[in-house]
């Protein structure tokens, strides 16, 4: 029996002190992409959103038809009427300038983001009176075409004169969409108080052929 215990000792001795099971490292999650807050102002909006490509993107989502520049220090990078997008190197900054369709000027210093698109709102608020879109303006004249005479035509003319605004520009085309002299003369009177440039409402002269028509207008233009 002593033997037999002498036995044991000596058996647990060999096999030396437990081991612990190793634990292999958990590893670590991958860090998700961080877009940035948006950045609200008085003047423009940014917001960053990932895309798929991975690129990094400036964006210049509004107002539509507003005349930018994106610059990286003295180099332009891009030019483009709005909507427009371009690549852009990550981690660099980037100054956009914008002429707005009010002619208000509006600039932004933006940093480009890899995988991430940086678009610019930029807000646009006009002064005063606006003349007809260049969009507006273009389904207006189809709609005089589709009047079937003149005196239709200057009814319309009439209509739209009340609520919209124009350019002298756009006067002498309305005018050209008038078939006979007598009722060209017509219109001017219901234009030149809706003129917004009336500094240039000297142009309409050139919608008129003749001398004594040319001298009515200029008549109608003073009075």
């Amino acid at each position: 029996m002593r033997k037999l215990a002498l036995l044991l000792v000596c058996v647990a001795a060999c096999k030396g002190p437990a081991q612990e099971a190793r634990k292999e490292p958990t590893p670590p999650a991958s860090a998700a992409t961080v877009v940035p807050a948006p950045v609200v102002g008085d003047e423009v909006a940014v917001e960053y959103r990932p895309q798929t490509e991975g690129h990094a993107l400036i964006e210049i989502a509004a107002p539509p038809g507003a005349r930018v520049d994106v610059r990286e220090g003295q180099a332009l990078i891009g030019r483009d009427t709005v909507p427009m997008a371009i690549k852009a190197e990550a981690d660099h900054w980037y100054m956009v300038a914008a002429r707005l369709p009010s002619g208000a000027a509006r600039e932004a210093k933006v940093q480009a983001r890899a995988g991430q698109v940086a678009s610019l709102r930029f807000v646009d608020v006009p002064q005063g009176p606006q003349a007809m879109s260049r969009e507006a303006f273009k389904g207006f004249l189809q709609a005089l075409d589709e009047e079937p005479g003149d005196q239709a035509k200057l009814n319309l003319l009439r209509s739209a004169a009340a609520r919209q605004w124009f350019t002298a520009a756009m006067a002498g085309v309305l005018i050209d969409h008038i078939v006979y002299r007598e009722n060209k003369l017509a219109a001017v009177p219901i234009l030149k108080d809706r003129i917004l440039d009336g500094e240039n409402a000297f142009w309409l002269y050139q919608h008129f052929t003749y001398r004594e028509d040319k001298a009515k207008v200029q008549e109608i233009l003073e009075h």
